[in-house]
């Protein structure tokens, strides 16, 4: 389709194994630029700022594994959605407290060459773009994802969170948001794409733009090709 960058999702405990990577990177042959790896983060991130030292132990083996993904990939970050906040507690969030347990994390996945890229997800503790904030200045070796529908589903727009990160943002996930609030492939919602592309250029910022797909969003991969070639459009014009 003419896609040259791509981040990889790591959907199960079977494809975060050196196996499964090894194979898949074998595959790639350097035909595509991995910008970034993604896990299924509700699976041990959330259990990487956990009290106990047994839980947090199973799940750095883990998060230790996502990181030789993303090395053997060649991706130089790893977009993270760190600890859940389903609950919605309104307890203050300690940024302080969860910026030491993530200055460990970041040591840890610099010995693979890689960044954490924390992404600004609705349903996690860093969802706003004050705590976003807070955190990028609390432990500078992290950088930013910034999601569009994560954004939208929080009640903000999306370039408040990239004023709140700034040069801090390496990758924008782009998904459309429709009218009833469900997600769809880019130029298939509400979202007003070219006016984020024209305020990035306006801000010098050049994060990687990726396309997040559902599944449940498209049929065919002609659909995936007409939301690139829509976003590549605007692009030009910006």
């Amino acid at each position: 389709m003419g896609v040259d960058t791509t981040e990889v999702f790591l959907s199960t405990y079977s494809e975060y194994e050196k196996g499964f990577v090894d194979a898949l990177a074998a595959r790639l042959n350097g035909t595509l630029k991995v910008h970034s790896v993604h896990a299924l983060s509700s699976q041990f991130e959330g259990e990487l700022f956990s009290p106990s030292n047994r839980v947090r132990d199973d799940a750095e083996r883990l998060f230790r594994k996502v990181c030789y993904a993303a090395n053997a990939l060649g991706a130089k970050y790893y977009t993270f959605h760190g600890p859940l906040d389903l609950k919605k507690s309104s307890a203050v969030t300690d940024v302080g407290a969860y910026a030491e347990k993530f200055a460990y994390l970041a040591d840890i996945a610099k010995t693979y060459g890689v960044r954490i890229a924390v992404e600004n997800v609705h349903y996690c503790k860093f969802a706003s773009p004050e705590l976003m904030r807070a955190l990028m200045t609390a432990c500078p070796a992290l950088c930013a994802t910034i999601d569009v529908k994560h954004s939208i589903f929080s009640g903000c727009d999306p370039l408040k969170y990239i004023d709140a990160v700034e040069d801090k943002l390496v990758t924008l996930h782009v998904t459309d948001v429709t009218r009833e609030d469900t997600t769809a492939l880019p130029g298939k919602g509400k979202y007003d794409f070219e006016r984020l592309l024209k305020e990035l250029d306006k801000r010098g910022l050049e994060p990687a733009v990726i396309i997040e797909a559902y599944a449940r969003d498209f049929a065919y991969i002609e659909e995936l090709k007409a939301s690139y070639d829509y976003l590549c459009g605007i692009a030009d014009k910006v």
